[in-house]
C-alpha cells in the first residue's frame, strides 16, 4: 500500500467535491455514503483537510463542505500531505532505518519509481481527474454496500481458570 487508508478517503471525499457544481455545501453524511465509510471517520479525516485550507466547512442550516480552492489549485500531493503529514518517504519494505547511507534490499529499485510517484502526484489536481472522470462520464463513485452483521451461531466457551 502506497498510502495511508486514510489519505485514500481524503482523495475519494476531495474529488467527489470537485465534482460538485461551484457553490453546493455537500453533508458529511452524503461524502460518506459515496465513499463507502462511516460519517465520523470521514469526518475526522476532512477536518485535516480543513485545516490546510483544502475544503471549507459550513455550520448551521445547510451545513456542509465545499474545496476550499479551485479545484486546479489542488494537487494529489497536497491532500496526501494534508492527512499523512510532511514526513520522510517510507520503506518499500517497512524498515526504519532505510536511507541512501543504510539502504534495504529494494531501495536502488525503488527509488526512481518513488520519485516518479511524487512527481505525477505533484502535477496532477483535482481538476485533472474531474476532466478525465468526465470524457469518460464516470462519476469518481466508490459507495459499499455495508457488510451484513454476522450472528454468532455458536456460544463462547466459558473461560477456565489459570491454575
Amino acid at each position: 500500500m502506497l498510502f495511508q487508508h486514510s489519505s485514500e478517503l481524503a482523495l475519494r471525499a476531495a474529488l467527489f467535491l470537485a465534482q460538485q457544481v461551484p457553490g453546493k455545501l455537500s453533508p458529511v453524511h452524503e461524502i460518506a455514503a459515496q465513499a463507502g465509510v462511516s460519517e465520523a471517520y470521514l469526518a475526522k479525516i476532512l477536518q485535516r483537510l480543513a485545516s490546510s485550507g483544502l475544503v471549507r466547512s459550513f455550520r448551521g442550516p445547510g451545513k456542509g463542505m465545499e474545496l476550499g480552492k479551485a479545484p486546479e489549485a489542488i494537487s494529489l500531493a497536497s491532500v496526501i500531505r494534508a492527512v499523512e503529514g510532511t514526513k520522510d518517504a517510507d520503506c518499500v519494505l517497512g524498515f526504519d532505518a532505510c536511507s541512501t547511507e543504510n539502504p534495504c534490499a529494494l531501495h536502488e529499485d525503488w527509488l526512481p519509481l518513488r520519485t516518479a510517484i511524487n512527481a505525477f502526484l505533484v502535477k496532477t489536481t483535482l481538476a485533472d481527474l474531474v476532466r478525465v472522470a468526465a470524457k469518460k462520464r464516470h462519476r469518481f463513485r466508490y459507495a459499499v454496500k455495508p457488510k451484513a452483521a454476522v450472528a454468532r451461531t455458536r456460544e463462547r466457551e466459558p473461560r477456565r481458570p489459570l491454575s
